[in-house]
C-alpha cells in the first residue's frame, strides 16, 4: 500500500515517468527554471553594472521565466507529442506538469534570490553568473543520477 501510494508520487521506473507527481525530469525543470532566469537577467545585470537603466526587472525577468516554463509544457506535451519525441510517447499527467512548474518556478525563483544577494546588494555580476552556472550544472548533475537510477 505505502509502496504503491510513493510510486504515485515519485516514479521510480521508466513507466511511472511523465505520471507520476515526481520525476527524473522534475529535477530537469530545476535546471531549465535556473537557465531561463540566468539568460534573461542578462538583460536586467549587464546595464545596470555599467550604470545604465536596465530593460527588465528581476521581477519582469521571474515572470518571462514562468511564461517560458508554462510555453515549454504546452509545447512538451503538443508538439512534441504529436512529432513522436515525448519520453515513451505518452503525455504527462496533469500532477506532473504542475510539479514540473513548480520545480521550474523553484529553480527561477533561487536564482532570483540569490541574483538580489550577490548582484543588487553589492553589484558584482560575476558572482553572480558563476554561482548560476555552477548550481546549473550541479542540478545537472542530479538529474543525470536521478534519470539513471530510475531507468536502470
Amino acid at each position: 500500500m505505502l509502496l504503491s501510494l510513493l510510486n504515485e508520487i515519485v516514479a521510480t521506473s521508466s513507466n511511472e515517468v511523465g505520471v507520476s507527481w515526481l520525476d527524473f525530469y522534475s529535477i530537469g525543470h530545476i535546471c531549465f527554471g535556473i537557465a531561463v532566469f540566468l539568460i534573461f537577467s542578462l538583460f536586467y545585470t549587464i546595464p545596470k553594472h555599467k550604470g545604465f537603466t536596465p530593460i527588465f526587472s528581476l521581477l519582469f525577468v521571474f515572470i518571462i521565466s514562468f511564461i517560458i516554463l508554462v510555453a515549454w509544457e504546452v509545447i512538451e506535451n503538443i508538439i512534441l507529442f504529436a512529432m513522436g519525441l515525448k519520453f515513451e510517447n505518452r503525455r504527462d499527467s496533469p500532477q506532473n506538469i504542475f510539479t514540473d512548474l513548480i520545480f521550474g518556478v523553484i529553480g527561477a525563483l533561487g536564482t532570483w534570490i540569490f541574483a538580489y544577494v550577490t548582484f543588487e546588494q553589492d553589484r558584482k555580476i560575476w558572482p553572480y553568473y558563476i554561482f548560476g552556472l555552477i548550481s546549473w550544472l550541479l542540478w545537472i548533475g542530479v538529474f543525470g543520477v536521478f534519470g539513471y537510477l530510475t531507468l536502470m
